[in-house]
């Protein structure tokens, strides 16, 4: 009997380990998420700006700066929901390992609860493995939305010394 207590003492310790892991995972993802969110902010802010008053710079287009703007709003509200379903998970984890910490500790009087510890651990695990699984997309999909940016500057670029080459070459001939 001293070997189950043991045990039993043992499982409701590793589920604080689990824990932990899992808040260093959702604090960092947090963060992340505090990020998205004042960066789509900027975006509402850009686009506020451009509707209230259009550039007068004959280079930048301002319905493909709109266009860059919804679409770059779209991609980074993606990540946020990535981010976000990945915290709930995490959480959802959390709430698990506390479960089956507190199976744990009652399966030491009555040893059913066992089984209850070991569900909820089980549970706990997935939702940590689905939480991570979040976290990777999102890391995996993060440079998409500077991708899209750097193309439209690119263009732009491409634009504007075009067009400084043909005032040159007026210039030229006048």
């Amino acid at each position: 009997m001293h070997t189950f207590h043991a045990d039993m003492l043992a499982l409701s310790v590793t589920p604080g380990i689990l824990i932990s892991a899992c808040g260093v995972v959702a604090t960092a993802l947090y963060n992340r998420l505090g990020v998205i969110l004042a960066r789509i902010r900027a975006y509402h802010q850009q686009k506020i700006e451009l509707l209230v008053s259009p550039p007068q710079h004959e280079v930048v287009d301002p319905h493909l700066l709109l266009d860059l703007l919804d679409s770059q709003i779209v991609a980074v509200t993606a990540k946020a929901k990535m981010v976000q379903n990945g915290l709930y998970s995490l959480l959802g984890a959390i709430v698990a390992f506390l479960l089956c910490a507190v199976f744990a500790g009652v399966a030491m009087v009555y040893e059913w609860f066992g089984l209850a510890a070991l569900a909820s651990g089980l549970v706990a695990v997935c939702l940590f493995i689905v939480g991570l699984g979040w976290a990777v997309r999102e890391v995996t999909n993060a440079l998409s939305p500077l991708e899209e940016e750097t193309a439209y500057l690119q263009a732009l670029t491409s634009q504007h010394f075009l067009k400084s080459q043909e005032r040159t070459k007026l210039k030229i001939a006048e």
